[in-house]
């Protein structure tokens, strides 16, 4: 396998991963892929750093009929 398809891998999984909704397996070869690659801490750091962000300024609820909205654009 080549560094391009373990990095492809490792970055399909980083949300599960991030979320620590991945098996201790999985984590673990995540972490080691991450500790050797830079580009990929680099994308995990930004997801996560990100992620808080969202949590720390996204605490209300959606406005009334958003959702709705939101799902009339999607169809």
């Amino acid at each position: 396998m080549t560094m391009a398809d373990s990095c492809r891998e490792v970055l399909d999984d980083l949300e599960r991963y991030l979320d620590g909704e991945c098996s201790s397996r999985l984590e673990a070869v995540i972490s080691r892929h991450l500790a050797d690659c830079s580009p990929c801490l680099s994308r995990s750091d930004f997801e996560r750093a990100l992620r808080e962000m969202v949590a720390r300024h996204c605490q209300g609820a959606a406005p009334a009929g958003l959702v709705d909205r939101v799902m009339e654009r999607l169809s």
